[in-house]
């Protein structure tokens, strides 16, 4: 029998018709395309959330590098000072000290290390081999290397708790200069730039070091004398 001479329905029982797939065809690529969009978000939500993460890393290792360093901040006599001094520079918006290196082969391995934020928003951690002959005082650091820490870093505030010199009270202050101890405590609060989702947990480091050296010839300062 010819295909002529089946009934309608066993004609389409038989195969699709010309309109049938078209349907077919429109309805495949529409679903073709949900499946591309959406996996195409889930490839863009993924690579956001690992760039967030990254980020977030990056101020997790830089906060433990800073606490490694400040907390292992040694008191060491400069020679530039004015007596009892140590080698140490607090202001407001970058300190300069002295501790064992980033990579350094052994404990007393000490290297100037200088904390600043760079005029393009960048924490940068400066560091110097201290017989190099670097005047830690000066604001300079030419020949120093640089260690990138932060980028995007709009706001940079360090802080000293220690002795006040007129009121003899342990105070914030803003600077820590030519004293012959360390402070007690060093704050490091820092601000990122506006619609920058990181967040700067506030740094509290207490130096190790802080123990009171003697004062020379029996002499007394609210800057030595008895251990606390």
């Amino acid at each position: 029998m010819s295909a002529a001479a089946l009934p309608r329905t066993a004609r389409r029982e038989a195969g699709f018709t010309l309109a049938e797939m078209l349907v077919a065809l429109a309805l495949f690529a529409m679903i073709s395309a949900l499946i591309a969009g959406v996996v195409n978000l889930i490839a863009r939500l993924d690579g956001s959330s690992r760039r967030q993460a990254e980020r977030v890393e990056q101020v997790v290792s830089a906060q433990t590098l800073l606490r490694a360093r400040l907390e292992q901040m040694r008191t060491l006599v400069d020679p530039r000072g004015l007596g009892d001094t140590i080698a140490m520079t607090g202001q407001r918006d970058e300190v300069t000290f002295t501790a064992p290196g980033l990579a350094a082969d052994g404990a007393h391995q000490l290297q100037a290390l200088r904390l600043r934020r760079t005029a393009r928003g960048e924490l940068m951690l400066y560091t110097a081999p201290l017989l190099a002959g670097f005047d830690l005082h000066a604001s300079t650091v030419q020949g120093w290397n640089a260690a990138p820490l932060l980028d995007g870093v709009q706001l940079l505030e360090i802080a000293y708790y220690g002795t006040d010199r007129v009121t003899g009270r342990d105070v914030w202050q803003d600077r820590w200069q030519n004293r012959a101890q360390p402070p007690k405590l060093v704050r490091v609060r820092l601000g990122f730039a506006q619609g920058d989702a990181r967040v700067w947990p506030v740094l509290m480091v207490r130096p190790m070091s802080g123990v009171q050296l003697a004062c020379e010839d029996g002499r007394e300062s609210l800057d030595c004398g008895e251990a606390q």
